[in-house]
């Protein structure tokens, strides 16, 4: 399995990303690695949560990349969203694109929008989710999911006091 995930290093977060999950289609053939229903930041099955947003903090960037091409179920869906926006259907950053279609060495690009930024007083989840996957099907497959968060310059001034 190639699944890893980590804060990035100084040197990796200078070229725009805090954070990143790699996965191949033996992690989703995993029980473990996909949520089976609501818990903890999570909404709904076939979630996974790949960073927590504290109040204040924003989705400045996020790509989704194929390194290798999905092979035996080729119609599944990808959405990722930030969980204030919904945690049924964390949709606002990439929203049903058909991640087993795409080919090989191709990014998505999220669309990036307020909708992005925790604007509650709790923490969120950064989550993905996975639409119509009959992983048992799948014979190969690899991806990359990597983002940059950040903090909204009000967040630091609330910290100020008056």
């Amino acid at each position: 399995m190639a699944k890893k995930t980590a804060n990035l290093t100084v040197n990796e977060a200078a070229y725009g990303r805090t954070g990143f999950l790699h996965f191949d289609y033996e992690d989703l053939q995993d029980s473990t690695f996909l949520s089976s229903g609501a818990s903890g930041l999570m909404g709904a099955a076939d979630q996974i949560v790949l960073d927590v947003l504290e109040p204040g903090e924003f989705i400045e960037h996020l790509t989704v990349s194929v390194i290798t091409a999905a092979v035996g179920d080729t119609d599944f869906t990808i959405d990722v969203g930030t969980g204030n926006h919904s945690t049924t259907d964390p949709d606002n950053l990439i929203d049903a694109e058909v991640l087993g279609g795409d080919a090989a060495n191709t990014s998505l690009q999220g669309v990036l929008t307020v909708t992005g930024c925790n604007t509650t007083a709790s923490n969120v989840g950064l989550l993905a989710e996975f639409g119509s996957l009959t992983a048992a099907n799948l014979t190969a497959g690899e991806w990359v999911i990597a983002w940059k968060k950040a903090t909204s310059p009000l967040a630091f001034t609330k910290q100020l006091g008056d």
